[in-house]
């Protein structure tokens, strides 16, 4: 299904789903440069299988940056078979180069991750049908992952 977060156009597909993780796999066919958003009660792993992502994140060595305070940017390329992880409450600032595929995987509190993923595709796009195909895929593999 098609969705747009954090000013990503892309497709998603959700492969499993529980309170506590989750697995998407997805894919951009334009690029863009974007924010990963902040997720203080998760955190994701991204797998990357086609395509080239640029990252900056904030140096761990830089003056302040126990306080969150540094402005020092140390710039990533994440090339297929390569790995990242957003740590909690961390954020990146992403460049997706055209073709990207991906496998996100999120361990935390995943129902806190909803509101980003689709407040963009509903209030920025209007884009309600493909709200309303995610909530039914999403409260699919939720049901059926709580009658286990």
């Amino acid at each position: 299904m098609g969705s747009k977060a954090a000013g990503i156009l892309g497709k998603v597909r959700f492969l499993y789903f529980s309170p506590r993780e989750y697995i998407v796999l997805f894919g951009s066919p334009t690029g863009t440069q974007c924010f990963s958003g902040r997720y203080k009660r998760v955190q994701i792993h991204n797998f990357l299988m086609a395509g080239q992502i640029d990252q900056e994140k904030r140096s761990a060595q830089a003056p302040g940056f126990s306080r969150g305070t540094s402005d020092e940017m140390l710039p990533m390329t994440l090339r297929p078979g390569e790995h990242t992880c957003l740590d909690k409450g961390h954020a990146r600032g992403l460049t997706i180069h055209p073709g990207p595929w991906h496998i996100e995987y999120g361990r935390g509190a995943v129902v806190t991750t909803l509101p980003f993923a689709m407040v963009d595709t509903l209030f920025l796009s209007l884009e309600v049908e493909s709200v309303r195909l995610s909530t039914i895929e999403f409260s699919k593999l939720a049901t059926r992952r709580f009658r286990r």
